[in-house]
């Protein structure tokens, strides 16, 4: 019976995703955080970190030391700048009745990169969305739709032009809170990739719940396959992206969500309105260089919608997407024509050109 190329990616994704779990249950049951597996020139290590598993797959010149590092620098990383963590650089800092505060280098490259795209996206992104992800229940898990006069409250604190950086300080007005989770994966993802290719690595690809960072070539010479999963059907692609030396993001109103009365609230909420952005796509990839900056870029285009994201794509020119629409259209920046294979009969394919 024949086969098809579809399946076999799901096939790889399912085994993958048990194989991570294997790994993960290892590491939890072992005095030894990592449990490191070597198979096809590879060492692999994965682990549970910023509310994802987190996987990092190398050369197998890396040494188990270096691997041991990346799993700690994750950690403490995330005690840093998560919103909630109570002893964290960012949560003192929403904590505080200070405008201005000194900040560490790592904190002032995210907010400095979450300023660009809220400044390219004229506001579609902003990390200071904090009070409206803790109105929806969105950051504990308690969901639920606010009232607007609550919503109308909330956007009083909100906007990324309430925070400005002077040297290694950060002004910001009274009551700002700051959320980083639409960019801090990108970032540390992209530090750890560059730390361990400046250590010798020649190949490796991370994932970080769903974040790929990629560098060099496959054991074979080959690029990296990237999957783009079905927005509606989690068991399937839509298609293929084959790559390397970037960052491969996808944000996507089916990742969080919960219903209500039969309406579906989705996560990503538009800095603007105070609710779930809903503008017709269901799904933003990006392929850009900078891991930070394709993962705030694709939360912001999800918020801004298909006709203005590709404005900024043409105007910009320094990253590339496909984007997946609610009527199962999906459009594909001409700079990914010859890297993208499409895996689906159930969309319609399309291109989009400069």
């Amino acid at each position: 019976m024949h086969t098809s190329k579809r399946t076999i990616y799901i096939k790889h994704i399912i085994i993958i995703l048990i194989v991570s779990s294997l790994l993960l249950l290892a590491c939890c049951s072992s005095q030894n955080p990592l449990y490191i597996s070597r198979k096809n020139g590879m060492n692999t290590v994965s682990f549970l970190a910023m509310d994802t598993i987190i996987a990092i797959s190398v050369d197998s010149q890396v040494t188990d030391k270096k691997l041991e590092n990346a799993y700690y620098e994750i950690q403490q990383f995330e005690n840093a700048y998560s919103a909630y963590i109570t002893d964290s650089e960012l949560y003192e800092i929403n904590q505080s009745s200070s405008k201005k505060t000194e900040i560490s280098e790592d904190l002032y490259n995210q907010i400095l990169i979450s300023q660009k795209v809220s400044e390219m996206t004229d506001g579609a992104f902003d990390i200071t969305v904090l009070p409206l992800i803790n109105l929806w229940g969105f950051s504990n898990g308690e969901y639920k739709v606010p009232k607007e006069a609550e919503i109308i409250k909330a956007l009083e604190t909100i906007g990324y032009e309430k925070i400005h950086l002077d040297d290694q300080a950060m002004l910001s007005a009274q009551g700002t809170n700051i959320d980083l989770g639409a960019v801090a994966k990108g970032y540390i993802g992209q530090k750890i990739a560059d730390k361990l290719q400046e250590e010798g690595s020649s190949f490796g690809i991370l994932s970080l719940g769903g974040n790929m960072q990629l560098y060099g070539k496959k054991p074979d010479g080959s690029n990296w396959n990237i999957a783009i999963q079905d927005p509606l059907d989690e068991s399937s692609i839509i298609g293929i992206i084959s790559t390397t030396d970037c960052s491969v993001i996808t944000s996507g109103s089916y990742q969080r969500y919960f219903i209500e009365n039969d309406i579906k609230y989705h996560h990503i909420l538009d800095p603007k309105t105070g609710y779930p952005a809903d503008n017709g796509l269901i799904s933003v990839t990006i392929v850009a260089k900078d891991g930070a900056y394709a993962d705030a870029l694709s939360t912001a285009l999800f918020v801004t919608g298909l006709e203005k994201s590709i404005e900024i794509w043409k105007e910009y020119n320094d990253f590339e997407a496909v984007f997946i629409t609610e009527d199962k259209s999906v459009y594909i920046t001409e700079g990914l024509k010859d890297r993208f294979t499409p895996e689906s009969e159930d969309f319609l394919f399309d291109y989009v050109y400069k």
